[in-house]
This record gives C-alpha cells, structure tokens and sequence, in this order.
C-alpha cells in the first residue's frame, strides 16, 4: 500500500480533508499565522492550537470530514489503524478525542 498524506487545509472559513483515503500520514497545512490558526481552530471547531507548529485536531470532525470524500472500501480500518499507530506514539489527548498533528505552512520549502 503506497501512502501519500492525508492533509487537512484550514483557512479562515473551514478545514477541507485531501487525500482522505491516505490514512497512513496527516498533517495540517495552512497559510495562516499563529493567531490566525488558533482562531480559525476554534471558530471551525476543528480543533485548538498548541502553538504555531502543532495542533490537535478533533477526531469526531477530522473522521466526518474524511469519511465524507474516501473512496478506498478498506477506508474504516485504514481509519483504525491510524487512530491506534497514533495512540502507540503517544499523539492522542488523554481523553482520546483528538490527535496531535503538526502544522505545514502552505508554499514553506
């Protein structure tokens, strides 16, 4: 199975799920300054800022959001998987219900 990434891209109006049938790596990508993030995270309810390279993001939100434009048929286990690699790397909240996900600017090198 060849992964590319699954990216969230955040703007001030909403978060869109690329790639969602790529459950293999994630990332959030934005163009968004700091405070700009933390206030698009919020409003969306998408998720919270920790600082300017790292978010959480909400697990019920990012799921819907990806379910919704998947296609592989194996699209839930994938889904599991990446839910369960991310607990054994200690990248979910201690409440399970989001996921600790670094922050890429868009166009940065």
């Amino acid at each position: 199975m060849q992964y590319r990434w699954m990216i969230v891209r955040l703007d001030e109006d909403g978060a869109v799920v690329l790639d969602a049938d790529d459950c293999g790596r994630l990332h959030l990508e934005t163009d968004l300054d700091e405070h700009g993030l933390h206030t698009a995270l919020k409003i969306t309810a998408t998720g919270a800022a920790i600082d300017g390279d790292t978010a959480w993001l909400d697990l019920g939100v990012l799921r819907t959001r990806a379910r919704l434009v998947a296609t592989e048929p194996d699209w839930d286990q994938r889904w599991a998987a990446m839910v369960d690699h991310a607990e054994a790397k200690g990248w979910l909240s201690d409440d399970g219900h989001a996921v600790q996900v670094h922050v890429e600017r868009a166009g940065a090198p």
